[in-house]
């Protein structure tokens, strides 16, 4: 971390919120989110997944919280038992022990469908348990986190995400949602384990002058760190996505720049 620390604010209110100041000296503020990373599915890409993590640790100027399906937690009744490597129980320790070297860089944790199996079934939330561990706040469903730095306001409204869209138009749909009803500068989900990034345009009142300005939002879909053949996705001919880590860089003048990579190689 850079010396100066993140401080963070959980407000009374009767909505999921956070408020993040950032220090003004920072140069550069990164988000970058783990989403559906499911630790303990054979599948799962841990070469990758382990190089993100030492980048997450290692940059002083970095931040990201637990976007749910941190673990696989396949339980009786769901599909996919015999694709664990090992049982639930040790996914939770060992996840404990993954997100323990992040934890303050992590600024909140919100639960995914995986965990929520769990609940269903017995009543115990095993992503709350799990931010309890590791010393992170926690909300049920949304957090609307407000990011403070440099004068500036970044408003992200986080969310698992939800449904199973299997086109590109059906993936915009489900992660634009949320738009009709709170107004943010970034929606993210995860869940379609598609990474998508949509520019849309806003208008918005100023408070202070009293007239109309453009208001810019991102929406962003995070890919997973599972693989494809040889699992649920590809039996139910379900498009493969990407693998990694998505990222947005909120700039000094305001901007948000969103980071995604792919293999350019062609044989």
């Amino acid at each position: 971390m850079a010396k100066q620390k993140v401080s963070i604010e959980r407000p009374e209110s009767e909505f999921p919120e956070l408020i993040v100041t950032v220090p003004d000296s920072w140069p550069i503020v990164k988000l970058a989110p783990w989403y559906d990373v499911h630790h303990g599915h054979k599948l799962h890409a841990s070469t990758m997944f382990k190089r993100h993590v030492k980048w997450f640790v290692d940059d002083p100027y970095t931040l990201g919280f637990n976007g749910g399906d941190f673990f696989e937690n396949v339980i009786e009744g769901s599909p996919g038992i015999y694709s664990q490597t090992e049982i639930p129980d040790d996914q939770f320790k060992r996840s404990v022990e993954i997100l323990a070297p992040m934890w303050n860089k992590l600024l909140f944790a919100i639960p995914g469908n995986h965990e929520a199996r769990t609940f269903r079934r017995a009543g115990v939330d095993l992503a709350a348990m799990l931010a309890d561990k590791v010393g992170i706040q926690y909300f049920p469903d949304y957090c609307f986190c407000t990011i403070k730095w440099r004068g500036l306001k970044f408003r992200l409204c986080a969310h698992h995400g939800t449904g199973a869209a299997a086109t590109p138009g059906g993936q915009r749909n489900a992660a634009r949602k949320d738009m009709p009803w709170v107004g943010c500068d970034i929606y993210w989900t995860g869940h379609l384990h598609q990474p998508m990034t949509d520019i849309v345009y806003r208008a918005d009142y100023d408070q202070q002058t009293n007239k109309m300005v453009q208001r810019t939002s991102v929406i962003i879909i995070s890919p997973s760190y599972l693989n494809y053949f040889g699992g649920y996705a590809a039996a139910k001919r379900l498009s493969p996505g990407s693998l990694g880590l998505t990222v947005a860089e909120l700039q000094p003048d305001g901007n948000i720049d969103v980071s995604m990579h792919a293999r350019g190689q062609r044989l």
